[in-house]
């Protein structure tokens, strides 16, 4: 039942591990499940452009990205659902295709001056968020539109398993009156992701073989003859892009592309013997986001306490929370416990420049959270005990609908504060008696 399944070792992520392992009966592949309950690809794109990998990937990325946000990307926008003349059918495809975009984009360009990883979609969503059956299909149509434009990789559980489930009324893979479904279909979208990845690699190494010979006989076998390639990506995918504009901006973007890599000195950079990056390829210098089974209370109150000590204002009425009890059962987090709760964060001597800082946080209904809002203060903090305040910004913890999700919000720097200063977060309760910081980035 749902209650099992957030065992992260029953969902499909962990299964798949084991079958592909199996399959080829070898340690091949790591598959990290960094899924949060209550987000979407907005979360899962600053996630991926802030490399908020567990430690083993913090330095050199991951191979593969896998978006399968599919169920949340696919409610309903709050503003339209109780709307009887809003077409939910075009809201969640135009919703569903500039969220996936946004992280498409984030993951092609997250490891610069390197061969991006692998982008891969998978669609497990089968309703039941609107009437319509069209608009449950709202994100299988943009996950193929922009697959087909980026080149990368789509996968649809649902239509494995949509006859079966949706014409002859099987229970077995599709719960028809909640998103969350059981064991079987976690087994069958393993099933079905490692199906479609030993199609993929036989193509791979089909079209591999026939590059290399068409590279070699047109070189005349010298092969470093053969062009280099910028990575660029074409212009989004949105309704502005017009057919008469299309061929000039595709040369915008390679021009771009090429300028960029030029600008980032790409041809310089350096790897080791077995391509693995010597030099720390992380945008941040703090990236977590809180996650059961991996950043949870522990690291939560360890951070909070360390940093909350370097800035010598104790901590007043915060403190970690993983409340089983209500809501969404996996919501670890760092939460307000009273009307005037404050804490102040500072990273000394930083190691890096940083001009971002956003926050992930919860945004949820009920009594408990009525006029919910915090105010974040970012500083630059010098050695003469005087801050300069670098961005300011309130964020409401309070939902309009009856849903929690997991949000971020960048907070709009003034300027950037250079490596070997010091950095400021100061975190004010000013509505509510409640609020919730799931994580927390500091980049550049």
């Amino acid at each position: 039942g749902k209650r099992a399944m957030q065992n992260y070792n029953c969902a499909w992520p962990m299964r798949l591990q084991l079958l592909i392992n199996q399959f080829f009966d070898m340690d091949l592949v790591k598959v990290y499940n960094l899924g949060v309950g209550g987000t979407n690809s907005g979360v899962a794109s600053n996630m991926v452009k802030y490399w908020m990998y567990p430690t083993e990937l913090a330095k050199v990325g991951p191979d593969v990205v896998v978006n399968s946000y599919s169920t949340n990307d696919s409610l309903p926008p709050w503003d339209l659902k109780d709307d009887p003349n809003a077409d939910l059918v075009t809201a969640v495809l135009d919703q569903a295709r500039n969220g996936l975009q946004q992280f498409i984009r984030a993951a092609l360009t997250s490891n610069r001056c390197r061969v991006p990883p692998l982008v891969v979609h998978v669609d497990d969503y089968l309703g039941p968020q609107q009437d319509s059956l069209l608009g449950d299909m709202s994100y299988n149509t943009a996950m193929l539109q922009l697959a087909k434009w980026y080149d990368t990789f789509a996968i649809s559980y649902g239509e494995v398993v949509r006859d079966i489930s949706w014409l002859e009324g099987d229970s077995t893979f599709f719960n028809k009156n909640d998103v969350h479904f059981s064991n079987w279909a976690h087994q069958t979208i393993a099933w079905s992701i490692g199906f479609a990845s030993l199609e993929l690699l036989s193509t791979f190494c089909d079209d591999g073989f026939a590059r290399a010979v068409y590279n070699f006989n047109s070189t005349g076998g010298d092969h470093n003859k053969i062009p280099k390639y910028y990575l660029y990506l074409p212009p989004p995918l949105t309704r502005e892009l017009l057919r008469k504009d299309v061929e000039d901006k595709y040369a915008e973007a390679l021009k771009s592309a090429q300028e960029s890599y030029v600008a980032m000195a790409c041809f310089n950079k350096t790897t080791g013997g077995d391509g693995n990056e010597l030099e720390d390829r992380s945008p941040c210098i703090v990236s977590w986001i809180a996650t059961p089974g991996g950043y949870g209370v522990p690291q939560i109150s360890h951070f909070m306490d360390r940093h909350s000590k370097n800035s010598g204002v104790p901590i007043r009425g915060w403190k970690t929370e993983n409340q089983l009890a209500e809501g969404w059962g996996n919501k670890i987090g760092w939460v307000a416990t009273q009307s005037d709760a404050t804490f102040t964060l500072q990273f000394d001597h930083i190691e890096k420049d940083v001009n971002s800082v956003t926050v992930f946080y919860l945004r949820s209904y009920g009594e408990k959270w009525d006029k919910s809002n915090a105010r974040f203060t970012v500083s630059k903090f010098d050695e003469n005990n005087s801050d300069k305040v670098m961005s300011t910004c309130d964020i409401a913890g309070v939902s309009e609908d009856r849903h929690s999700l997991t949000l971020s919000q960048e907070l709009k720097m003034s300027a950037t504060i250079r490596k070997r200063n010091s950095l400021r977060i100061k975190v004010d309760l000013i509505g509510g008696s409640t609020f919730k910081i799931m994580g927390l980035m500091i980049c550049t």
